[in-house]
């Protein structure tokens, strides 16, 4: 089944309230997670999304497609493996996270210690939750590192993303007090 023109219409509308809230809160965590929740819902209703995007390599999931993709924004659409936990990680930007099916549990770190200690990091945990369809969240430094896990088998998730991601990636084990530097798949 291909997707329907308003599901084009839909995710055009849901970037163009994207760029509008990034003009009007810049990184404002909690006035940009506001500003997104309705156009991340509006999007996460529309019943033929999977069939919207086109394929992209993921960085921590098989089955990823774009949505929408102007050289700074994108939106982006992944399906979770059932039970497998999403390490640990940082981008060095902000992202979106909304639920389109299924659940998740999200956590999101922020780092305590200054990094000046090689393999070493200190994360102090600022939200534990889980996330089910048409929920959203924001993940912005300091509190960029987040790591996710399905709860359901045919979980889904929305991301949006502005600006450039790390090139080498910062992933953790916050019970162990660890880190490591590596570059994601794509």
């Amino acid at each position: 089944m291909a997707a329907s023109p308003e599901t084009g219409t839909a995710i055009r509308a849901c970037a163009q309230a994207v760029i509008r809230a990034i003009e009007t809160h810049g990184h404002d965590t909690a006035r940009l997670t506001e500003a997104l929740r309705e156009p991340l819902a509006a999007l996460a209703a529309r019943p033929d999304l999977c069939t919207a995007g086109v394929p992209r390599i993921g960085n921590h999931v098989a089955n990823s497609q774009y949505l929408y993709y102007d050289g700074d924004l994108s939106i982006l659409l992944f399906e979770l493996p059932d039970g497998q936990p999403i390490a640990v990680h940082d981008h060095g930007n902000w992202e979106s996270m909304a639920i389109y099916r299924g659940r998740v549990k999200h956590t999101v770190y922020e780092r305590r210690d200054d990094g000046s200690v090689p393999g070493k990091a200190d994360l102090t945990m600022v939200e534990d939750r889980v996330l089910e369809p048409g929920d959203s969240v924001v993940i912005a430094p300091p509190a960029d590192i987040h790591g996710f896990m399905a709860l359901e088998p045919g979980s889904w998730g929305i991301t949006v993303a502005s600006g450039t991601y790390k090139p080498e990636r910062s992933y953790f084990q916050p019970e162990a007090g660890t880190v490591v530097s590596r570059r994601p798949r794509g």
